[in-house]
């Protein structure tokens, strides 16, 4: 009987060549102490620098490390499913790769997951992130944007650190969309999720590349991909126009038959064309936004594309790969 995996490790790389050996060497270190097999799946989502080259020789040095590459940048979410795909462990967990997830942070959020079998899923959170003051302040109104939208349950904050059963994996992988917004999917899959307060780190090397108009961005796509709110809002700032305009037509029609009004109105019509004109092209750019995205989904596209795939040879994985024959064999 094969031996089954406990936990896989799942981590989206993106310019961290200068992060990667450190993070390998620190990740292996914490679990390798809770004496449980293991896998640490990467995902090089078409990094710029030598990423890969990088990945190649660290695969090659453990033998519980797989690393994945894809065609064409696509993006975290994109990555991270990639990586979910193929996780085979009990547990997964996702993280970043710059260090700023701490990696002996990873055993509190295993502990919480073992503390309450009931849990789908335990997100790392940081009360105080290493970032510049403008972007926690940018991060904090994005991430309460995205738990309105996502409909998170109260008390509940979302990351990318973030612990969960094999079960919920699967069922975020199987959503076939081409825009993923990971946190919203999880929260369509299961309501039991919780938060956790960790450490989060200074970046080990170079420099971030979620800049706060990125951020904003991301924000944006997210919301459009998985809320109607959007709609809704300019539903309802539509009806409050509606409702200002019959109050102004109410108003000049007074001043009218009092002969109150002795000049043409040529300023009420420039701001009248003016106020609409710009309601109407707020809302075609919202709904413009939703058909670009319908569009994308019925061209039924993938999400990746893999260029390279490199797996270390590891006790568990020769034991699949001997069944495998010996099935195929026999069949």
């Amino acid at each position: 009987m094969n031996e089954e995996l406990s936990i896989s490790v799942v981590i989206p790389v993106y310019n961290s060549a200068g992060c990667l050996p450190e993070l390998l060497r620190q990740l292996s270190d914490v679990l390798d102490q809770r004496g449980e097999p293991y896998e640490i799946i990467l995902v090089d989502d078409a990094s710029p620098d030598n990423s890969w080259d990088v990945l190649m020789r660290e695969t090659a040095k453990r033998p519980k490390l797989s690393a994945v590459r894809l065609m064409r940048n696509g993006g975290q979410a994109r990555a991270t499913l990639c990586g979910l795909e193929r996780a085979r462990g009990g547990i997964v967990v996702t993280m970043d790769d710059d260090l700023q997830h701490r990696p002996d942070q990873l055993v509190i959020l295993l502990s919480a997951m073992a503390a309450e079998p009931d849990l789908d899923c335990v997100f790392g959170v940081f009360d105080k992130k290493q970032h510049a003051g403008y972007r926690n302040l940018g991060s904090r109104i994005i991430h309460r944007i995205n738990a309105r939208a996502f409909g998170l349950p109260p008390g509940v904050r979302s990351s990318s650190f973030r612990v969960m059963r094999r079960e919920l994996a699967k069922a975020a992988s199987s959503h076939r969309t081409g825009n993923p917004a990971l946190a919203a999917i999880l929260c369509e899959c299961t309501a039991r999720l919780k938060s956790i307060t960790i450490e989060h780190a200074p970046r080990y090397s170079g420099r971030s590349g979620y800049t706060l108009a990125r951020q904003a961005r991301l924000a944006w796509d997210n919301i459009t991909n998985v809320s109607m709110w959007p709609l809704r809002a300019t539903s309802v700032l539509g009806l409050a126009t509606c409702g200002f305009s019959f109050v102004l037509v109410l108003v000049t029609l007074v001043r009218y038959f009092t002969h109150q009004i002795g000049v043409a109105g040529w300023t009420t019509v420039v701001i009248l064309v003016a106020f609409f004109s710009g309601i109407l092209l707020l809302a075609l750019g919202v709904m413009g936004e939703y058909m670009v995205r319908v569009l994308r989904e019925v061209r039924g596209a993938p999400r990746y594309i893999v260029r390279d795939l490199v797996v270390s040879p590891s006790p568990v994985a020769a034991a699949d790969e001997r069944e495998a024959r010996r099935v195929g064999v026999q069949g």
